[in-house]
C-alpha cells in the first residue's frame, strides 16, 4: 500500500513539474509549482526506497564474508 502511495506521489510530482515547464515556456512560470513537484517526487522516492529496503530478500550472496565479519566484529 505504501509502495503505491509513493508511486502516486512521484506521478503527481512529475505532473506538477510538467505544468511548471509548460507555464515557464509561456513566461508565466511559478516557483512554487517547481518546488511542489520536486518535493513530491523526492518524498515519493523516499517512501518507495524505505519500503524496498524493508522488503529486501536475502539472496545469500557473499554469506561466507558476512559470517566471517560477524565472528570478528572488533577487528577494524
Amino acid at each position: 500500500m505504501a509502495y503505491r502511495f509513493g508511486l502516486a506521489l512521484i506521478l503527481i510530482g512529475l505532473i506538477s513539474l510538467m505544468v511548471f515547464v509548460v507555464t515557464y515556456l509561456n513566461h508565466e512560470g511559478d516557483v512554487l509549482t517547481l518546488l511542489l513537484g520536486a518535493s513530491l517526487c523526492a518524498l515519493g522516492l523516499m517512501v518507495r526506497r524505505r519500503i524496498a529496503h524493508r522488503n529486501r530478500i536475502d539472496t545469500g550472496r557473499f554469506r561466507i564474508f558476512r559470517r566471517f565479519s560477524e565472528r570478528f566484529p572488533d577487528e577494524e
